[in-house]
């Protein structure tokens, strides 16, 4: 049968459509399958989401039930610690009660302050790390984990650890060493000839003022000087036979600083200085550290600083960087009018065998050498060495080796024994006589090796150069250079240009109330 062309026509419009609904169906159907592909995504993200969140909570719970479980710890630990560390005292009715409670129940024991411990362990490690003591800051702030762990305490310890890799060594055989007697309160006093004789000559020229000291003390730390022990110069060590030796120290100062020595002779108070212008003994203060007793002019005693001791540890109070780890001055005794303006000699004790009948005794001797012991032990645990300057202030170059073991067994006896536990290694030269010419110390030399037996290790004459030090097997010397009435008159006035290295105008620290000229007493 022929098919006519409007068949054929129609045939394959019908076709066209069909085929065209077929592809819209399978579009839609397409479509379709994409949007329930994205509603599962959707609900597989939502899933997702939730379950990350859950997580999340999880940890974060976690932690905090560990955090909670810490401090729980802590407080319980905290708890029985304080609890130990309550002094017990019974009531009157027999029961045990925390001292200084009210012994009722439920009352509370002090809490501890984290915070303020921590900055309290900064504050300190500041004031080790300000006397040079770095490696002891360091240490401080790492004995506690909480501590050590704070942003505080690690930055210090960075700040301590780069300053102690700029520092630089001192040459223990270049550091200068500066002394002093007792210091003048009262020039007008001490310097009038009428009241004293030549006695005011021998103070013109031998002490040095307070104002003095003071503007000394101004100079030296602008000038960048550090004060040092002697036995930071050197001490004695344990080598690897077994034997002893002294062995140089390392004192690590930052670059422009400069080590320094400093000490004080016949811190005694001796009674022929009595009202003439000086402190008359040493006492504890309330703050525990030595200070002094002052007699006015009108007989009332007054305490405070009236002497090298008090002014010197109120200065490094202000300026801390003026001492390493904690040094101040070598203060030095003799025996004979006992020491610290306490009369603790056996001559004054009608008791002893030793009594000498010129002087006065002293009904409180026992007390008295009490009271010095206690001063003493005060000025070491304070950061000062201690020294002997003899017995009888002895000429100990010139008397002979017989006067000179009696002198030095009588110090031992009155002084280190009875008043320094025995512990004193120094020796100041009186007069500052040697017992030898420059030439290193040897045991063949009688008098120096019965000095050493006694147990001295560290011996000082007087010298007008800068610096003089000699560091033997087994002992140090050094020179020392007075800064007294005389030494600023001759930088001033007789062109002996000696002090030039300490102070940039000697004129400005001489004491304006001393007589000129100042006597060569």
């Amino acid at each position: 049968m022929t098919m006519s062309s409007e068949e054929r026509r129609k045939r394959i419009h019908r076709a066209v459509m069909a085929q065209k609904r077929g592809e819209s169906r399978g579009a839609s159907r397409e479509r379709a399958q994409r949007a329930d592909r994205r509603r599962r995504g959707s609900r597989r993200n939502r899933r997702r989401r939730q379950n990350q969140i859950r997580l999340i909570a999880a940890v974060l719970l976690c932690i905090a039930l560990i955090i909670l479980s810490v401090f729980a710890v802590r407080g319980v630990y905290r708890f029985f610690k304080n609890l130990g560390q309550q002094e017990t005292t019974v009531s009157a009715d027999g029961n045990t009660d925390p001292a200084g409670g009210t012994g009722e129940e439920g009352a509370e024991l002090p809490e501890t302050e984290t915070a303020a411990e921590i900055e309290t362990r900064l504050s300190d490690a500041a004031k080790l790390a300000a006397m040079y003591d770095y490696d002891g800051a360091i240490a401080l702030l790492g004995e506690d984990a909480e501590t050590a762990a704070s942003a505080e305490a690690q930055a210090a310890i960075a700040e301590y650890e780069a300053v102690k890799a700029t520092l630089v060594r001192q040459d223990p055989l270049s550091v200068t060493h500066v002394f002093f007697h007792i210091l003048v309160v009262d020039s007008k006093n001490a310097f009038d000839k009428s009241k004293w004789g030549k006695q005011a000559d021998g103070y013109n020229s031998l002490m040095t003022t307070i104002p003095e000291f003071r503007k000394m003390l101004d100079e030296l730390y602008a000038d960048g000087f550090v004060l040092v022990r002697l036995h930071d110069l050197a001490s004695m060590q344990q080598t690897e036979d077994g034997s002893m030796k002294m062995v140089q120290g390392d004192i690590m100062l930052p670059p422009g600083k400069k080590a320094m020595v400093m000490s004080q002779d016949d811190v005694c108070y001796y009674e022929y200085m009595e009202g003439a212008g000086y402190a008359e003994r040493m006492i504890i203060g309330e703050d525990g550290r030595p200070t002094c007793v002052y007699v006015d002019e009108n007989g009332q005693e007054q305490v405070g600083e009236y002497d090298l001791v008090p002014i010197l540890d109120k200065f490094i109070d202000e300026h801390p960087d003026f001492s390493y780890k904690g040094a101040k001055a070598c203060i030095a005794f003799t025996g004979y009018n006992g020491i610290l303006g306490y009369r603790t000699d056996e001559t004054y004790d009608q008791s002893s065998d030793m009594y000498d009948s010129e002087k006065k005794a002293n009904p409180n001797i026992a007390e008295d050498r009490e009271t010095a012991k206690a001063v003493a032990a005060a000025l070491k645990a304070d950061g000062y060495e201690l020294a002997s300057h003899s017995w009888g202030h002895r000429d100990l170059g010139q008397i002979s080796l017989e006067h000179l073991k009696k002198d030095t067994d009588r110090w031992d006896r009155n002084v280190n024994q009875a008043l320094l536990n025995g512990e004193c290694d120094i020796i100041l030269y009186p007069k500052g006589s040697d017992v030898a010419d420059w030439h290193s110390y040897s045991h063949d030399n009688a008098k120096f090796d019965y000095l050493w037996n006694k147990g001295f290790r560290y011996f000082c004459n007087v010298d007008a150069t800068q610096t003089w030090v000699q560091i033997g097997s087994d002992y140090v010397r050094q020179g020392r250079r007075p800064l007294d009435g005389l030494a600023l008159w001759n930088n001033i006035a007789n062109g002996k240009n000696r002090l030039s290295d300490l102070f940039a105008d000697v004129s400005a620290i001489f004491d304006p109330d001393r007589p000129t000229p100042v006597p060569n007493y």
